[in-house]
């Protein structure tokens, strides 16, 4: 624990965003270990995508692939939920696999899966830079969210490589949304958690408030709304604190 966060957290109220699943209970349980109040308040669903035929056949032909790529931890958890016992293949020789972050690759491991690449750029536009001397025709499998961002496969596609993609999952708004309990800090970690809040309740609920994101694109949607938000320098709960940490430092503070 740091003890210059902590005296800056202490108390303050944190409103979680992210959906109810393991990786909101180790924010909740980081924030609330540097002093703060957790406001829990999923704004969005992770869910099955419409259809597992697309996904589960892709699977079952997995070594035809180069390289295989999952664009976020989610896309991980439930490729894994597809296969046997809950993992991956052990002693797999193809396809090489790929993680956007170090998030996606812990979660790989404990799926039972080897990590070939992580980009240090920890989204899609550093896997395109780690990937940019893959030659014409290399076979790839993106495994990400359904209508997702497709920065990666265009990029791929455009250099030559043969790109399948497959939705592991997709996310939705939660319905109903009713408006936030009171709250000091909002905290985002994608674009469309904090899409839900604003379609449904308006930018006001958020004026005067601390908006601590994750990752340069949900930087830009909050910034496209009007918002101001401090941005975590790396896209994990720990860089998130210290943002938070910062922004709301007394002035000649940390």
């Amino acid at each position: 624990m740091s003890s210059w966060r902590s005296s800056v957290l202490q108390g303050l109220r944190v409103l979680l965003t992210r959906p109810a699943r393991a990786e909101a209970d180790k924010w909740a349980a980081a924030l609330s270990a540097e002093g703060a109040t957790v406001v829990p308040y999923p704004t969005i669903e992770v869910l099955a995508p419409p259809s597992w035929e697309p996904l589960d056949q892709a699977l079952r032909q997995v070594e035809r692939y180069d390289w295989i790529i999952f664009t976020s931890q989610a896309a991980v958890l439930f490729a894994a939920s597809r296969m046997e016992d809950g993992r991956f293949p052990a002693g797999m020789a193809r396809p090489r696999v790929a993680a956007v972050g170090a998030e996606t690759a812990r979660a790989l491991e404990e799926a039972g899966a080897h990590v070939d690449l992580v980009p240090s750029d920890q989204r899609q536009e550093g896997l395109v830079g780690v990937l940019r001397d893959l030659g014409t025709g290399t076979r790839l499998l993106v495994v990400h969210a359904l209508a997702g961002r497709d920065t990666l496969i265009g990029a791929m596609r455009d250099q030559g490589c043969q790109v399948d993609v497959v939705a592991a999952y997709q996310t939705a708004a939660r319905s109903p949304l009713p408006p936030p309990p009171a709250f000091d800090v909002a905290t985002f970690a994608s674009p469309s958690a904090l899409l839900a809040l604003v379609e449904r309740h308006g930018t006001r609920v958020l004026a005067n408030k601390t908006i601590a994101v994750i990752g340069p694109t949900t930087a830009a949607e909050a910034v496209r709304h009007g918002l101001s938000p401090v941005i975590a320098a790396e896209p994990n709960i720990d860089a998130l604190i210290s943002a938070i940490a910062r922004a709301r430092a007394p002035k000649g503070g940390n």
